[in-house]
């Protein structure tokens, strides 16, 4: 976010100062263009058209003054600039990750690279997407909402992804909920490290796993099988390719394609609105 607040600044200020540049660049290029292709651009090209818009050293000068002068009395314009760059790029980039989202939308409701859970998934209209990371807090705070929906909305199914990308022990701890799938802990395990707070090492996943009743040596030998894999790097892929690098993100979409949208970190109020507006476009 820094780095793109400081790429808008940048912008806006070699913005703010086009049109001197523009004035002084034209009045060189008019200085150092000889008449010959004056003539061969411009049939009607006459010497008596041939007007001076060449500037001295003083007069660019001046039109420096005049640009700095007037930003320095409206400084309120770099703002402006400042603000309408990163609409736009908000816009762009919220544009990519609906446009990626949809196209990849089979890939990302597969059961058989994620874990799909709901009160009733065979019938659900919609799909809620998480890509999470056990130690991110804000997806640790969407715990409590991912729950509701999954107890009460009978048209709703989560559809959970892994994005481990905040710690190296993310991934391990991925893997192994990944593989609680075979003996069908993945929501105990799940909501249990998503319960956990500090660093979740071998040892305390292992400890997780025990209280919830998943036995961690089957799983050992089961994470290292290449599909395992394969799923947490499909999912890199996908985020990638949607421009997302942080968790949660969260994919709203219609079954049928009818509705997608990406909701960046967790709002509840927006993915309210989403999963609304995604019941109504599928009926």
């Amino acid at each position: 976010m820094i780095k793109s607040s400081k790429i808008a600044i940048g912008a806006a200020l070699a913005g703010a100062f086009v049109l001197g540049a523009t004035v002084i660049a034209f009045s060189s290029a008019q200085q150092s263009a000889p008449a010959e292709d004056m003539q061969s651009h411009s049939p009607a090209y006459t010497p008596a058209a041939n007007l001076d818009t060449a500037f001295s050293d003083l007069e660019e000068e001046d039109i420096r003054k005049i640009v700095r002068n007037y930003l320095m009395t409206n400084p309120e314009i770099i703002i402006e600039a400042v603000n309408a760059y990163s609409a736009r790029e908000q816009l762009r980039a919220e544009t990519q990750a609906n446009d990626v989202a949809a196209a990849n939308l089979g890939a990302l409701l597969d059961p058989a690279t994620s874990y799909v859970t709901g009160k009733n998934p065979g019938k659900a209209k919609v799909a809620v997407v998480e890509m999470y990371d056990y130690h991110c807090g804000y997806c640790k705070r969407a715990t409590p909402f991912i729950k509701d929906i999954v107890k009460k909305d009978a048209d709703v199914k989560v559809v959970f992804r892994e994005l481990p990308i905040l710690h190296e022990e993310s991934g391990y701890a991925a893997a192994v909920s990944l593989g609680a799938r075979d003996q069908s802990k993945f929501i105990e395990l799940h909501f249990a490290m998503m319960d956990a707070s500090g660093i979740l090492t071998k040892d305390r996943v292992a400890a997780l796993a025990k209280k919830e009743g998943v036995d961690i040596s089957k799983i050992e030998t089961r994470i290292e099988q290449p599909d395992i894999s394969a799923a947490i790097s499909g999912n890199h892929d996908i985020a990638a390719q949607m421009g997302v690098d942080g968790t949660p993100t969260f994919i709203v979409a219609a079954i049928d394609g009818s509705y997608v949208e990406v909701v960046s970190g967790f709002r509840p109020d927006e993915l309210k609105e989403k999963i609304a507006a995604a019941k109504k476009a599928s009926k």
